[in-house]
C-alpha cells in the first residue's frame, strides 16, 4: 500500500490524482459528511442535488456515485482544498474513497490530508510514470 500526503500537493495538483484512477478504471466514489446529510433546504440539498445525476445505491455500503469527467468536476467544486485538503463549515464534505470495479482504490483521510492507494497489478508502474509523489515507508518516492 502506498500512501500520498497532502504537503506534497497544491489544491489544484491533488486532482491529478483523481485523473490518473479514473485512467486505471476507477468507476465510483463516495464522501463523508460532517453535520447532518440529506436535511431539505440546506446546503446538503444542494449537494444532494448536484450528485444526485450520478447516484448508483450500495444497500452494504451507503451510497456510492458514478465517477465520470462531470461528477469529477463536481467533486472538485464540492472539495475546494484539493483532493487530500481540509474540511471546513457546518456541511463539510470530507473523506473521498474511489472504487475500481467495486473494490476500494483510494481512500482520504479528509483531516490527517493522507490517502491511500490499494493497487493491483501494474498500477504502481504507472503511478511511477505519472510523476505523482507517493510515500511507502514515510519516504517519498
Amino acid at each position: 500500500m502506498l500512501t500520498l500526503h497532502r504537503d506534497d500537493y497544491t489544491a489544484a495538483a491533488s486532482w491529478r490524482i483523481l485523473e490518473w484512477c479514473m485512467t486505471r478504471g476507477a468507476d465510483e466514489f463516495t464522501l463523508g459528511f460532517l453535520g447532518p446529510p440529506y436535511v431539505p433546504d440546506t446546503s446538503w440539498a444542494e449537494l444532494d442535488e448536484l450528485l444526485a445525476p450520478f447516484r448508483r445505491r450500495v444497500a452494504s455500503a451507503g451510497d456510492r456515485w458514478m465517477l465520470t469527467g462531470e461528477s469529477a468536476a463536481v467533486l472538485q467544486a464540492m472539495l475546494p482544498n484539493g483532493l487530500l485538503g481540509g474540511t471546513e463549515g457546518p456541511t463539510a464534505v470530507r473523506d473521498p474513497a474511489v472504487y475500481r470495479g467495486g473494490a476500494l482504490m483510494l481512500s482520504v483521510e479528509s483531516d490527517a490530508g493522507v490517502g491511500s492507494l490499494s493497487l493491483q497489478d501494474d498500477d504502481e508502474a504507472s503511478l511511477a510514470r505519472s510523476g505523482l509523489p507517493v510515500h511507502r515507508g514515510g519516504t517519498a518516492r
